[in-house]
């Protein structure tokens, strides 16, 4: 076999330059038309948008706002609420796996809004799961600003008792502020909010009151399959051709 010489190769491709962009070419349709040859992946898309009534949290940093909508994001892609996803697909007869959940579920976050997307090979059942999802989220963040709120009163009544008691050692007319009344008060809203959990402090509960989602956008239903990878696959095709073109020139001139 003879040495392989670089000016000799550019040569005989700088000749055969036609022949070398066909192939190219050709690799490039092999690698769409593997792509149309898989199944059509339909996508539907729905959005749930963040609202933050500064009126009453306040002056907030960028770090507290994005905080903020990342707790909305965390809730949306919870464990309960894809629980519920399941178990709502399942009474339409439609099988939901968490494997499925992790290849064909996501959401995105742009700005104040979280985008839930869905992905399948039915154009009605994926808009049918991704109405699903957005309103299971829906559902628990209502929840959850109930749960807020809940938080926020505990808290409240909390420093409320604490005041009280460190009044009850004080003789003299301060002290009568806080009243047998004002303690039996403090205790029964205590106690009707003691089911709660997880307790923030006094500081995270105000601004967590404060935020409010509203679902902006529902489902849609795809009327055209995306094309995943294709120029992904267009490109590693025509590379492919490439390689392939040059080769042939190599071979055919160490054969000679």
């Amino acid at each position: 076999m003879e040495d392989v010489i670089p000016s000799e190769i550019i040569k005989r491709v700088i000749r055969w330059w036609w022949l070398v962009l066909m192939i190219m070419i050709a690799g490039g349709a092999v690698g769409i038309l593997a792509v149309k040859l898989q199944k059509p992946v339909y996508e539907s898309q729905a959005s749930i948008t963040t609202s933050i009534d500064f009126a009453y949290a306040g002056r907030i940093d960028e770090a507290q706002e994005d905080a903020l909508i990342s707790v909305v994001g965390d809730e949306i892609g919870s464990t309960l609420v894809m629980d519920a996803v399941k178990e709502k697909a399942a009474a339409l007869g439609i099988t939901v796996t968490d494997e499925t959940i992790k290849e064909r579920f996501s959401k995105a976050r742009q700005g104040y809004r979280w985008e839930l997307t869905v992905r399948g090979n039915d154009p009605q059942t994926t808009q049918a799961l991704t109405q699903i999802w957005v309103d299971a989220a829906d559902e628990a963040l209502i929840k959850f600003n109930a749960q807020t709120q809940e938080v926020l009163a505990m808290r409240s009544a909390q420093l409320a008792l604490q005041n009280c008691f460190s009044q009850t050692v004080i003789v003299d007319p301060a002290s009568g502020y806080c009243s047998t009344e004002n303690l039996a008060t403090i205790r029964e809203v205590l106690a009707q909010t003691s089911t709660t959990t997880k307790l923030s402090s006094l500081p995270d509960a105000i601004l967590l009151s404060n935020i409010s989602t509203e679902v902006t956008d529902d489902a849609y239903l795809p009327t055209h399959p995306v094309l995943l990878k294709q120029n992904l696959s267009t490109l590693a095709g025509s590379i492919c051709g490439l390689l392939i073109g040059l080769g042939f020139l190599i071979l055919g001139k160490n054969q000679k």
